[in-house]
């Protein structure tokens, strides 16, 4: 599901929800700031602090509460209104403007942030053309009509599909839907082929990359998307300006590079793109799409759906606009022609560290990112704001002698929309680094908001709860959880699991870092378009820069929380009580004959073997830790930062190496969204029983070895 389809989503049930309720009790922010103290309040002593001991954790929260004192809204709003002035597009002057400014803004704050430069392989639309030839002549617009005055508008770029091959095209449409496999399907079963036509699909349902390359293995010779007022468009609500909604003339940017194969400089898979780095060529790189491929809005969409000829396509196809929507082939011809360069490119990672005290080796890391489609006030600067605020009060806060136990990172990621150039370009440059001491990484990618969501590997669930219910909701007056919770049908919230389409992937997927995504969206379809502004922000999204706040409050708090924790907050008797359940669940629907009762019963031993892990660490902290302790603790934290890394296999998924974690990994035709046990499932969509048993075999190996690890802390 798209970032945007999930807070459309998120908006429809929260309505209904909150109607009636009584605020909760709010936790109220005073604009005196607490010594920097041990002394714990009667606020910080009545709540829960998991990995500390008693005298720590009050200590903890208490700091937790001078930092979220100190994060402003009215420094979130400059940020955001100075950064949203130009296109941050990665490679674009704006983009480089809006480095120096954020250079400039944390040198202000007392820190030291490092500006990390890569150069890799990207596309440069020089002209984009879409011509409908048949059964009329016609140029389609290819840039929304933007206001007159509209500041720099000459630095936006045409509606564009970042690295779609260059090249002319000309064919009879087919529409084929969401372009999923599944869609496709129902073509063959009418018996009609796409083959050397130019297909037509609309976004949403799984990741745009999914499109182009299914298409193109049926032989059709380029396509057009295009977002259907029935998914984000005027069925929805009131469009733009009038309300959040997508207006007829706005289109969808966006990258089709396979990140479901790898993510990052296509041309340097599994290593950074630095000046000596071997490259491949570009006919070998997997990630690239084959088949020309641009977006249009729904405004220029409708022309050429409307006069398409063929069978009705089935009820399930019929999107928003005013007639019956046709499969085609038939009447309607389209042109596309994409004059687009292809050339190395730098993006620029900048990044800030908050040296710890105590263990300044291991490192908490902080990121979003930073490059935009057009103005992105929402998709990303929201992200990143926060991100600089983050810093600009961790800044103050060493100013008066603090300082985290270990290294906080906060990263602006570059490149991110294109596919996830700068955050996977970063942790292959830092490896051996990050393997050897990252904690964890928490991604923001969409702050600007009004309703929370959360996705994490399980070993993180309960820390997500617990800072949760320490930061109040804008919206609501009551806990960020309690709210959470009531939108969630007054059950425990469901957190998410991590697929692709943000810059946590090459943390957890290629070095086995835990990784935590969170963050607040809001209903509206301005996603990637010239319409994802400031005012689209402060009239709609985010008014008032309340849910800005509360992110950058909720997300320090929560690296905090890591930072100085005597014993790391990761619960993995949930992940293997997880896992165990996932693989549960695959054996009940049948297993092509494979026994999985080995694999499972190999989860459930790790489930033991953590859970007894952690009843050792709250033995050791429950008194206080004595000096004498320390060494245990040291072992004990070690073998829960293994853990995660023991899920890997160095060899990777077949047929896509990059992709190392065995229990999470995008699907293969949906992109964005996780596919859980990636090896298991795929063996079992092709219906091969000895890709199954090795795949089994392969996880029972890292369960074994995550097991094992969990075990290595000896009782002294």
């Amino acid at each position: 599901m798209s970032k945007l389809e999930s807070a459309s989503l998120c908006a429809r049930k929260v309505s209904s929800l909150l109607l009636g309720l009584t605020v909760a009790s709010t936790l109220v922010f005073t604009s005196a700031v607490p010594s920097l103290t041990y002394a714990a309040s009667a606020t910080a002593a009545s709540k829960t602090a998991t990995g500390f001991s008693a005298e720590k954790a009050d200590w903890q929260l208490e700091y937790e509460q001078t930092f979220a004192q100190l994060v402003k809204k009215e420094s979130l709003a400059r940020y955001s209104k100075d950064l949203s002035e130009r296109s941050s597009l990665v490679g674009s002057p704006g983009n480089e403007a809006n480095v120096e400014y954020a250079v400039r803004e944390l040198k202000k704050a007392g820190l030291q942030p490092e500006v990390k430069t890569y150069h890799v392989y990207m596309s440069v639309p020089k002209k984009i053309s879409v011509t409908q030839t048949y059964p009329q002549k016609r140029e389609l617009q290819v840039i929304e009509k933007l206001p007159k005055g509209t500041k720099h508008a000459n630095e936006i770029v045409p509606g564009y599909n970042a690295y779609s091959p260059a090249g002319e095209v000309e064919a009879e449409l087919v529409y084929a839907n969401y372009g999923r496999p599944e869609d496709f399907e129902e073509l063959e079963k009418r018996g009609i082929s796409v083959k050397d036509k130019i297909v037509i699909t609309r976004y949403g349902a799984n990741f745009r990359g999914v499109k182009p390359e299914q298409a193109a293995k049926r032989g059709a010779v380029g396509m057009l998307m295009y977002s259907d007022p029935a998914d984000d468009g005027y069925i929805k609500g009131l469009v733009y300006p009038d309300g959040p909604w997508r207006p007829a003339d706005a289109i969808q940017r966006g990258s089709i590079l396979y990140i479901f194969r790898y993510p990052g400089d296509p041309l340097t898979p599994g290593e950074p793109s630095t000046p000596d780095a071997k490259r491949i060529d570009p006919a070998d790189a997997d990630s690239l799409p084959t088949i020309p491929t641009t977006p249009i809005s729904y405004g220029e969409a409708r022309s050429l759906l409307e006069a398409m000829e063929g069978e009705e396509a089935p009820e399930s196809w019929q999107g928003g606009l005013p007639f019956t929507y046709k499969i085609g082939p038939g009447q309607t011809r389209v042109k596309i022609s994409l004059d687009i360069d292809y050339k190395q490119q730098p993006v620029n990672d900048v990044i800030v560290r908050i040296p710890g005290a105590k263990y300044p080796e291991q490192m908490v890391v902080i990121g979003a990112h930073r490059d935009t489609w057009v103005k992105g006030t929402s998709d990303d600067l929201s992200g990143w704001t926060a991100t600089m605020e983050i810093a600009r009060v961790l800044g103050e806060m060493a100013k008066k002698g603090w300082q985290p136990d270990r290294t906080i990172v906060l990263a602006g990621w570059d490149g991110e929309e294109y596919g996830l150039l700068g955050s996977v370009e970063w942790a292959e440059d830092e490896r051996e680094e990050l393997t050897k001491n990252a904690v964890a990484y928490i991604n923001m990618d969409g702050l600007g908001g009004q309703f929370f969501g959360a996705s994490a590997v399980p070993s993180l669930k309960q820390l997500v709860y617990e800072i949760t219910k320490e930061v109040t909701e804008p919206r609501s007056g009551m806990s960020i959880y309690d709210d959470w919770y009531l939108r969630s049908g007054r059950k425990e919230p469901a957190i998410g699991k991590l697929g692709s389409g943000s810059d946590y992937t090459p943390f957890i997927q290629h070095l086995g870092v835990p990784s935590l995504d969170m963050g607040f969206g809001a209903a509206g379809g301005l996603y990637h378009s010239a319409y994802d502004n400031l005012d689209a922000m402060e009239r709609f999204t985010d008014p008032g820069y309340e849910h800005h706040a509360a992110g950058a409050r909720l997300v320090g708090m929560t690296a905090l929380r890591l930072a100085n924790a005597e014993v790391i907050p990761f619960k993995y008797s949930d992940y293997a009580a997880d896992v165990r359940a996932m693989l549960e669940e695959l054996a009940d629907k049948g297993t092509l004959g494979v026994d999985l009762s080995p694999v499972i019963a190999q989860a459930q031993e790790w489930q033991a073997a953590a859970a007894a892990l952690e009843e050792k660490a709250a033995n050791i902290i429950e008194d206080g830790v004595t000096e004498e302790e320390y060494g245990d603790l040291a072992k004990l934290n070690a073998a829960l930062l293994q853990q995660e890394r023991d899920l890997l296999k160095p060899e990777g998924l077949s047929g896509r190496p990059w992709y190392k974690h065995q229990v999470w990994a995008p699907g293969l035709t949906t992109g964005y969204a996780a596919q859980p046990l990636p090896a298991i499932a795929e063996a079992l969509q092709a219906n091969d029983p000895a890709a199954l048993q090795k795949a089994a075999e392969k996880l029972k190996e890292v369960l074994a070895k995550a097991a094992e690890t969990a075990r290595s802390v000896k009782e002294e």
